[in-house]
């Protein structure tokens, strides 16, 4: 289930889901007449869906639950026995394997009850973001929601953290709050939360639009464009050479990076169609072969392979952008 909702690209970025906190939690018990706990001998690890590291967790959770034969077992464990760590595999198995998300909130909520409190992230987001598959008596308002988000967080959660940043500048949902999302952001990249520098640079230079943060802008798109390949941050830089006064730059217009940022933002992003974006990054490259000078262009070409250097990336889709050699 895709999770990260509430982000921004040049127009939102689809919210996506990744980290792994270990939590002991102690033995399951046995009781007679039940069968040792499924989850007796798995140590208790909760895994996040926004952070770099997380997707090879991911795949250790499903394949952990793909394998329960008798998943009512954990759910007999949860409601007769008070297992919060068998409310919480349950809650994931109707999650990750069946997509009931009704039921795995319900037993989310019960192990959050039950002392996991990162599991508090579910409650709040499933509440946020998929708030029509409640009842009317089951809705939570927003800071009901928040208020689950923030336990989370509390409790390490990197997944809150990035919710609560973006909770925090999303107009539609009326709570725009420019100093909480950038306190949540800059925790969001101490904890490798996926794209947080990203948004922080985006939160400076177009949610607050705040010019004299355009060198710190700059380096946090860098980064993020070297540690993830961001193809955004790429264009991002792209428009910030092209136009440094709207941003607060001084340096006048370098065609050079323009042109050479959106080489690597085309590049990166191997042709997916991105609703309203539409393409800029490569026509823009194109257009720009017959309008600058064979020295210019010869710069930005070797400025783009020296970045996909950097990256460890390989020139895969400007052919027919990028001038060829002599």
């Amino acid at each position: 289930m895709q999770y990260q909702k509430m982000t921004k690209s040049t127009g939102k970025i689809a919210l996506i889901v990744f980290l792994q906190l270990i939590i002991s939690l102690g033995c399951a018990v046995q009781t007679s007449g039940v069968a040792d706990s499924i989850t007796t001998t798995e140590p208790m690890s909760l895994i996040s869906f926004g952070t770099l590291d997380s997707e090879q967790e991911i795949n250790k959770l499903v394949s952990f639950l793909n394998k329960i034969e008798n998943p009512k077992q954990l759910q007999l464990e949860c409601d007769k026995q008070s297992i919060a760590k068998s409310c919480y595999y349950y809650a994931s198995y109707y999650d990750l394997i069946l997509k009931d998300y009704k039921e795995s909130y319900d037993y989310y909520k019960k192990a959050y009850n039950l002392g996991i409190k990162q599991a508090g992230y579910f409650v709040g987001v499933f509440q946020i973001n998929y708030s029509g598959i409640f009842d009317v008596d089951k809705r939570l308002s927003i800071d009901e929601s928040i208020h689950y988000l923030e336990q989370a967080f509390k409790a390490g959660s990197p997944d809150a953290t990035r919710i609560l940043m973006m909770t925090y500048r999303d107009l539609k949902l009326n709570r725009i709050d420019y100093d909480k999302s950038e306190y949540y952001n800059k925790i969001a990249i101490k904890q490798e939360v996926k794209h947080s520098r990203y948004l922080l640079a985006y939160l400076y230079t177009n949610d607050i639009k705040d010019k004299s943060k355009i060198d710190k802008s700059i380096k946090l798109y860098e980064e993020d464009l070297m540690i993830e390949q961001n193809w955004q941050s790429a264009l991002a830089l792209m428009n910030i050479y092209l136009d440094p006064e709207e941003y607060g730059a001084k340096p006048k217009p370098n065609l050079v990076k323009t042109l050479a940022y959106a080489y690597v933002s085309s590049d990166l992003r191997k042709g997916q169609d991105v609703g309203e974006f539409n393409n800029v990054d490569t026509r823009f490259a194109k257009a720009m072969q017959t309008e600058l000078s064979p020295e210019t262009l010869k710069k930005a070409k070797a400025m783009y392979f020296e970045l996909m250097a950097k990256m460890g990336k390989e020139r895969t889709n400007l052919y027919n952008a990028i001038p060829k050699d002599d």
